[in-house]
């Protein structure tokens, strides 16, 4: 069985160990804890989002395309799938 707990170092109570001690009662098994910090990684500030937001944006943008008069969309069409006529 395993089981994680995510808790503040303020929140590390008897109360932890006794419900460690609970889950794992059935067996007589040694039990192995490991405690490590998080590892806190600073937010993005509101412009380096804008800009990344900007760059998707960009990258994503629908251009309009405008046929010329007479031109057969379908003509296109089989082009690009390479479909013989």
């Amino acid at each position: 069985m395993e089981a994680t707990f995510v808790a503040k170092p303020s929140e590390l109570k008897a109360q932890l160990l006794e419900k460690i001690e609970s889950l794992f009662a059935d067996s007589d098994a040694p039990v192995t804890i490991t405690i490590k910090q998080a590892e806190v990684t600073p937010s993005p500030d509101q412009r380096t989002i804008y800009l990344v937001m900007e760059a998707i944006r960009k990258r994503t943008e629908v251009v309009p395309v405008s046929l010329p008069p007479g031109m057969d969309i379908n003509d296109i069409i089989d082009e690009v799938n390479d479909v013989d006529q």
